[in-house]
């Protein structure tokens, strides 16, 4: 439905509301005509007693043989007020009239601002719609500038963090590392120290290197010269793989020259044998001697009361000897107890 023909809706709707209103009046006003008429001739009541007040039926008359039907049943006397009542009901339909056309005229011209209203504001949206997608575009270019700053901050902490600026105070060199006599595992720590310490003074890896090569005698730098070259397949990337090296080869030996040490001087003495014998076994897996050779020892190494019970014993394997030697020792404990 277009914006016209709702107009023309809302004018045939107010038209009606009027003419009701208006027939409501002019009810009222024949009504009273009517009482003065009743007030001023009182000889002819009984003749208007079947007039009526106003005949809306008086409307649909069209033919002259139907007025004359209505004069002879209403008289002329209300014949001529009906007319009456026309021509001033001519003129206020008049008057309504113009006033539906000045209403009319009056909703054209707010229809006419309307419509320029929703241009103003369709070419306002236009404006908001292109000033949004130019900030769009500017965000976007902000977001990339600001991915940048924050990448340029992080690598500026890394630099910080890494001491790239200011170098660190420069600790002592460690002592030059010649044999197994030397304590593998102090030399390892302080190389390590200085390498994590110092790490600022070592722009690159072969630079570690060549400072823990310069750190070893050439003893020790025999075991790991082939792998200093450069050319091999396996040579060494790392400082800290030469520091694995020396710590499998030296570290080792050391462990096991203490451990053989340390099963030398084990006698069972006055402990009792079975904790005698738990530390000679864990002594003898380290140092992976046979069973006669372990044999030949715990013979040696067993207490004195021990030995003489035993020596009467005929020879046999070493799990047996151990056996009987629980067994005894368990006897010698109750006696002396």
């Amino acid at each position: 439905m277009t914006r016209s023909t709702e107009l023309e809706s809302v004018s045939i709707t107010c038209y009606k509301l009027q003419n009701a209103e208006r027939e409501s009046l002019l009810s009222q006003n024949w009504t009273a005509s009517e009482e003065e008429n009743t007030n001023a001739s009182l000889n002819t009541e009984e003749k208007n007693t079947n007039a009526l007040l106003f005949d809306h039926e008086m409307i649909k008359i069209s033919i002259s043989t139907e007025l004359n039907a209505w004069i002879s049943t209403h008289e002329a006397d209300n014949l001529v007020a009906f007319i009456k009542y026309i021509c001033q009901q001519h003129d206020i339909e008049i008057e309504i009239h113009n006033d539906m056309i000045q209403m009319l005229n009056n909703i054209n011209k707010i229809n006419i601002k309307l419509k320029a209203i929703n241009i103003k504001l369709k070419a306002t949206q236009t404006m908001l719609n292109a000033v949004w997608t130019r900030l769009q575009k500017e965000m976007k270019k902000k977001n990339v500038i600001i991915h940048h700053l924050e990448a340029t901050l992080s690598w500026l902490s890394t630099l910080i963090s890494k001491d790239w600026f200011s170098k660190s105070i420069k600790l002592s060199d460690s002592s030059l590392f010649k044999d197994s006599r030397q304590d593998v595992n102090n030399w390892l720590f302080q190389m390590r120290n200085k390498l994590k310490m110092n790490k600022n003074h070592f722009s690159i890896e072969e630079m570690k290197i060549a400072y823990v090569k310069s750190r070893v005698s050439e003893t020790t730098i025999k075991h790991i010269a082939l792998r200093m070259r450069n050319k091999i397949m396996n040579s060494f990337l790392e400082a800290k793989e030469i520091l694995l090296i020396i710590n499998k080869m030296y570290n080792n030996l050391n462990q096991h020259h203490m451990t053989q040490r340390q099963f030398l001087k084990l006698y069972q003495n006055k402990i009792f044998f079975h904790e005698f014998w738990m530390k000679f076994q864990r002594l003898s897996a380290k140092l992976k001697y046979n069973n006669e050779t372990l044999l030949n020892d715990l013979q040696h190494k067993i207490s004195s009361d021990l030995q003489r019970v035993m020596i009467n014993e005929r020879t046999m394997n070493l799990n047996e000897f151990v056996d009987i030697c629980m067994q005894v020792d368990v006897q010698l404990t109750k006696l002396n107890a």
